[in-house]
């Protein structure tokens, strides 16, 4: 019976073991370079005149219509703001923040929501960056 358990884990668990890691290692790395970026651009201080508007949002998956080589990761923040968009771009663009590749500056533009209220001066700020990625499923 001893026999038989021993060749089960060798011969079937094992491999299944290693195949989970296989698969698994790289979507762990391409989350971590994630939550770098992300933390990254919370630790940025803010414009003057601005607050944040809401909890922001953190994605990395595939470039839509691109190939799989590469991971496109992108942070979202929502903020209020006495400044105009133009100020809050600037501002941002010349903060030099380091993308998910850390050799590279994530590109920053001002993204577009209908349900913003504009009046209040909020502003969603997106920071996006590629970095290459190998095995992640997630960027395939």
């Amino acid at each position: 019976m001893r026999i038989l358990v021993g060749c089960l884990v060798t011969g079937v668990i094992a491999p299944l073991v290693g195949l989970f890691l296989l698969i698994l290692i790289p979507v762990w790395r391409d989350e971590a370079r994630l939550d770098d970026f992300h933390e990254r651009v919370l630790a940025y201080p803010l414009p003057p005149e601005t607050r944040t508007a809401g909890d922001s949002d953190a994605t990395v998956g595939k470039i839509s219509g691109g190939s799989g080589d590469y991971c496109e990761y992108q942070i979202r923040l929502t903020l209020q703001t006495g400044l105009s968009h133009e100020d809050i771009l600037a501002y941002y663009d010349e903060a030099a923040i380091a993308g998910a590749n850390t050799r590279e500056k994530a590109q920053v533009s001002l993204g577009s929501d209908e349900h913003l209220d504009k009046e209040n001066g909020t502003v969603i700020v997106e920071f996006g960056a590629l970095a290459p990625s190998d095995w992640n499923w997630n960027c395939t």
